[in-house]
């Protein structure tokens, strides 16, 4: 499960499967080929992304053809967005692209000196000399062309340090793309991935699969009393108590704002509803303190929404609705409270 103690192991098993994706599709492991597929990843290019989508769906798939058109058309440009390893990662691209460039510029120049060496042997008014004029010229071109393609090794090698630390710094950039800064747990974008995932195991016994919503009761009205940064410090309680009670079957992760999720998988929805109501009582038994000034704040409470997957025909965003719409009911019944999707009026 998506966990911030855990984020790199998944980063490590998406880099694992991109490594096994080349190896399938027979894809050079080339710093370009790594750096596209790494903004792939990402996810922040929309039209970049669509673009990959429609390669990806194509019959003939990506190559390393592909991926420089890629690269050429989307990944270029530098901008304001982009991080310093992004940056990093660009430029050391476009140094093995320039440097793949020249070295396919002097084998089509050597390839032309031995097609010119060629057209001479044919000529049949040839003497001993010219035979022997074309023999060195056909010897100092091979000769050129080794040296040619030994000093490009050599470079290919001398980079490969660098490219080894930005696997790493790309292990790293993915476990950080999936963490939310402030709590350290799981941000939005490693719930979708992680409830997409679990929505595909679980098809086969859909109702073990449960969805918890949750939502710190009038947040704006404590954050206007006693500000944000202490409001931060609730989010980041409020987070440390879901992680500490954590069992492995779960996924925690901040929805957005001071709504957080936990997918549970092999449970039941009353077995989620409990957990859910764990999480209620330790926060509201929760004393807190302001810091540095050992001033008790308000007492914090938050209200629950738990829904279960229906499995075939129910999608990620009905499954989200479900709970969401529990949630609201705990809500607005008075909040403090664990409501199940059982529990809503049927329409």
């Amino acid at each position: 499960m998506i966990e911030f103690q855990d984020a790199p192991d998944k980063a490590k098993r998406i880099f694992v499967q991109l490594i096994d994706a080349f190896e399938e599709q027979n894809i050079n492991p080339t710093p370009l080929n790594y750096f596209v597929w790494y903004q792939y990843l990402k996810g922040d290019k929309p039209k970049f992304r669509q673009a990959f989508d429609a390669i990806l769906n194509d019959p003939f798939g990506y190559n390393d053809r592909v991926g420089k058109r890629l690269y050429d058309e989307y990944l270029t440009k530098e901008d304001d967005s982009q991080s310093e390893f992004d940056r990093a990662f660009r430029r050391l691209v476009d140094l093995m692209v320039k440097k793949m460039d020249l070295w396919s510029n002097r084998l089509e120049a050597h390839s032309k000196e031995l097609d010119a060496c060629t057209s001479s042997l044919s000529d049949p008014n040839l003497n001993a000399e010219d035979v022997k004029r074309i023999t060195r010229s056909v010897r100092n071109t091979a000769e050129s062309m080794q040296a040619s393609t030994l000093a490009f090794q050599e470079e290919m090698l001398s980079t490969s340090d660098e490219v080894k630390q930005l696997r790493q710094q790309l292990i790293e950039a993915l476990a950080d793309s999936m963490k939310d800064e402030l709590t350290e747990i799981g941000n939005r974008k490693a719930f979708n991935n992680a409830l997409a995932e679990l929505m595909f195991d679980a098809q086969g016994a859909p109702q073990k699969l449960c969805l918890i919503l949750s939502d710190i009761d009038h947040f704006k009205k404590f954050n206007d009393n006693y500000g944000h940064l202490v409001g931060d410090s609730v989010l980041r309680y409020y987070a440390s108590i879901m992680k500490k009670t954590k069992q492995d079957n779960e996924t925690i992760c901040r929805y957005g704002g001071e709504e957080f999720a936990i997918i549970v998988a092999d449970t039941s929805l009353a077995l989620a509803a409990q957990r859910a109501d764990q999480i209620r009582m330790a926060i509201a038994a929760a004393h807190l303190k302001r810091k540095n000034a050992n001033e008790p704040l308000s007492t914090i409470t938050a209200s629950f929404g738990v829904a279960h997957f229906h499995g075939t025909g129910d999608t990620a965003e009905s499954f989200i609705a479900r709970a969401d719409a529990a949630l609201y009911q705990a809500k607005n019944s008075g909040r403090n409270q664990v409501v199940t999707e059982t529990q809503l009026p049927t329409l």
